[in-house]
């Protein structure tokens, strides 16, 4: 958290605004996405100039992770290849079509089957978490889903199976690596 109060925050950020108003991570516009003032060297106390840059509430995140686990990011020095790597945007749009896919087959092929055991499955197949299966399952079972789940033993089932035979081949079970 910044030691800047609101009345210097409005300062530096006008001051900032003169050199450009984009992200120095990935270079988005003022007009695209929310620029925060970020401390180079992650230092909240040093609110030299020098030490300010705007990077977008994603870039800022990379930079400063909230998990010790991650290794923070230098994102000061303009071009910067940092930050392209995975992020959870990329990997979900890989992992999610592969839980889909999977889910799907096996719905199709055993009839409605535990939403757990399911959860678990899938999760082992696809390579994701249980949470993130989890959060992946209700998404499908939300009202615009092709999933209900029964009350009676939280079983997952298909909202209309003869539809979905038409996309899927039954007999056939997806390889995911």
């Amino acid at each position: 958290m910044s030691n800047m109060n609101n009345r210097q925050r409005k300062i530096a950020y006008a001051r900032l605004k003169k050199f450009g108003a984009y992200c120095r991570g990935c270079q988005a516009l003022e007009s695209e996405k929310e620029l925060i003032i970020d401390h180079k060297d992650n230092n909240n106390s040093n609110n030299h100039p020098n030490n300010l840059q705007f990077l977008c509430r994603s870039c800022n995140y990379i930079k400063n992770p909230r998990l010790a686990e991650r290794e923070p990011l230098d994102v000061c020095g303009g071009e910067c290849d940092s930050l392209d790597k995975e992020t959870e945007i990329t990997i979900n749009r890989e992992k999610q079509p592969m839980f889909v896919e999977y889910l799907i087959q096996q719905v199709a092929r055993n009839g409605p089957m535990k939403r757990r055991e399911l959860v678990n499955a899938a999760s082992e197949r696809v390579g994701i978490s249980q949470k993130t299966a989890t959060r992946y399952l209700d998404k499908m079972c939300s009202y615009e889903g092709e999933f209900i789940i029964r009350k009676v033993g939280k079983q997952v089932c298909l909202r209309n199976l003869s539809e979905l035979t038409k996309r899927v081949e039954l007999p056939k079970l997806i390889k995911i690596n």
